[in-house]
């Protein structure tokens, strides 16, 4: 199982606290008031002491969270001592109810100490997070818990105070006159901490004042409020870790784009290429159009020129009993016309066609003539047959009947 870490950073000193816990927030091993040094290297939730932060809200009616993060540091200007160049700014998410945005502020330098602080020892944080945030935040009421010589109380999930427990009684005193008073007080304790908790002190203010008791101590409690994930991380701006994956993705940012223009250069002279050829064959449809319309002048519909034109000529060149009847005088025509071109003095003086027969009337110079283009019919697989032969005025007149 997966675990991680949590170390408080006590204030005005060099030692910690820690405790390593799983992902259902059990505490595994921890230690108090010890060296950094004897901190596991794991993921770490570090908690920041409250007295070095200030926890307010900005009420800002933009809703670009660009626009929000520039315009917080002014909105909370004279609510500051500090220049706000000096500061930093930690936003949390819009209160669905009041609207306004929960901020925690404090000094650039102190980050900057306290990252320094980890890198010395290796440890990279994955959070760093207000004490008061990690305590519990009870369903109703105030959390509170008694760390050091602290007392941390949770007044909301984004809200809270850390004030020396000496000055208990008059900090709440103030807090409950300001605030909306809570329903009830509730207090998580290690097993020594109810000698330390002036209990009798919350008891003064007639509310109800509920305990819950750990035995791993405060620590304890603060892992549990950790992992309730109601805290505000001060990681944010130019204090956010840097993003693994883009750091490993830099070296290849060239490379990736370089490919990137490859391919767009590519896919550009595709597309030009394509265009080309596209008016290239529409040009060729109408050309082969009109090759169609001059060959076949009775074709009424043109929908694909190519395919209509190879059909009409495979359907020339099929036999003729395979043919419609209304094709045979195309196909008869065709086969006919090479003997009459071939047989000199041969004059046609009148041509008729029904039922796939040509009846052709000729006039002829000599007999021999009439033989040889009745051969020539013959020899094209066509049947001609003389039905009438008159010599006359020199010439012979003749009636000839050819079919397939």
């Amino acid at each position: 199982m997966r675990h991680s870490l949590l170390i408080y950073l006590h204030p005005d000193s060099s030692l910690v606290s820690w405790a390593t816990f799983d992902t259902t927030g059990r505490v595994i091993n921890s230690a108090q008031q010890v060296s950094i040094l004897s901190a596991p290297k794991l993921p770490a939730w570090v908690l920041i002491p409250g007295t070095e932060t200030l926890l307010t809200q900005a009420d800002i009616p933009t809703k670009q969270w660009q626009r929000i993060v520039q315009a917080v540091p002014y909105a909370l200007e004279e609510q500051l001592i500090d220049d706000v160049d000096e500061l930093h700014f930690a936003l949390g998410k819009r209160d669905p109810k009041t609207a306004l945005i929960p901020v925690v502020v404090t000094k650039r330098i102190q980050m900057e100490t306290y990252l320094q602080r980890l890198a010395t020892v290796g440890i990279t944080p994955v959070a760093l997070i207000p004490d008061l945030l990690a305590v519990p935040k009870p369903s109703e009421g105030w959390g509170i818990i008694f760390w050091d010589t602290l007392i941390l109380v949770r007044t909301g999930i984004h809200t809270g105070f850390t004030i020396e427990a000496t000055e208990m009684k008059t900090a709440l005193s103030i807090a409950l006159r300001e605030m909306t008073p809570p329903k009830q007080f509730m207090v998580f304790r290690g097993p020594a901490a109810i000698d330390l908790i002036p209990l009798s002190i919350l008891s003064t203010f007639n509310l109800p004042v509920i305990e819950q008791a750990d035995n791993q101590g405060a620590l304890a409690w603060l892992v549990r409020g950790i992992t309730q994930k109601k805290e505000l991380n001060l990681l944010q701006g130019d204090y956010q870790p840097p993003n693994h994956l883009a750091r490993l993705w830099q070296p290849w940012r060239q490379t990736a784009t370089l490919l990137l223009l490859g391919g767009a250069i590519y896919f550009w002279q595709q597309w030009l290429e394509y265009q080309q050829l596209n008016q290239y064959y529409q040009q060729l449809n109408q050309a082969i159009s009109k090759i169609y319309r001059d060959t076949f002048p009775q074709a009424r519909k043109i929908v694909n020129p190519r395919i209509q034109m190879e059909q009409q000529l495979k359907t020339l060149r099929q036999p003729p009993g395979k043919v419609n009847p209304d094709q045979n005088f195309l196909i008869l025509f065709n086969q006919l016309s090479q003997p009459f071109k071939q047989t000199q003095g041969v004059e046609i003086t009148q041509l008729d066609y029904r039922n796939g027969v040509f009846t052709i009337t000729i006039t002829v110079t000599q007999w021999q003539v009439l033989e040889q283009l009745k051969q020539g019919l013959n020899n094209v697989g066509l049947t001609a047959k003389i039905q009438t032969a008159t010599h006359r005025n020199e010439r012979i007149e003749s009636q000839l009947r050819i079919n397939m």
